[in-house]
């Protein structure tokens, strides 16, 4: 957040991690229903980079963005390489009582969300583009990153 802060006063417009929403829209690439951001085929070390891939085992740490291929809206590495921060807040009954299109996130809580899985990741399960993970707003981590989105 801070670094968006920051960049925001250099490109005097805003820049912000996205919402859970619009991660997932964006992570989903154009393509609703799909497990993953290239479909529904299991991951591969050719798809996204994670630990379970017997392939890459040895092969520690993240890969340089687009070694895999774009999702269909041309983002890289939505799936895989570093968890990614979003803006939301965790509330476990939020999405029960949200708005249907476009929620924005509760507005407190005591945890954060992080999408997309990363190069730790042995459960095939976390890089599906519906996942939630949720962790301490001040959690650090080699396999974490984020995305930020800029206002038009």
């Amino acid at each position: 957040m801070a670094y968006c802060r920051w960049c925001s006063d250099l490109l005097q417009r805003e820049v912000r991690l996205p919402t859970e929403a619009e991660w997932e829209k964006a992570a989903r690439g154009g393509v609703d229903g799909c497990r993953y951001p290239w479909g529904d085929e299991p991951p591969d070390s050719l798809l996204c980079h994670f630990l379970a891939d017997q392939s890459v085992k040895s092969q520690r740490g993240t890969r340089p963005t687009g070694t895999c291929p774009p999702n269909g809206y041309g983002l890289y590495d939505v799936a895989g390489n570093v968890w990614e921060w979003v803006a939301d807040w965790y509330s476990p009954s939020y999405y029960g009582a949200s708005e249907v299109r476009d929620p924005p996130g509760p507005d407190r809580g005591a945890m954060r969300i992080i999408r997309g899985g990363a190069w730790v990741t042995e459960d095939v399960r976390m890089l599906r583009c519906a996942w939630r993970h949720v962790v301490p707003p001040d959690t650090y981590a080699y396999s974490m990153g984020f995305r930020i989105v800029c206002a038009a």
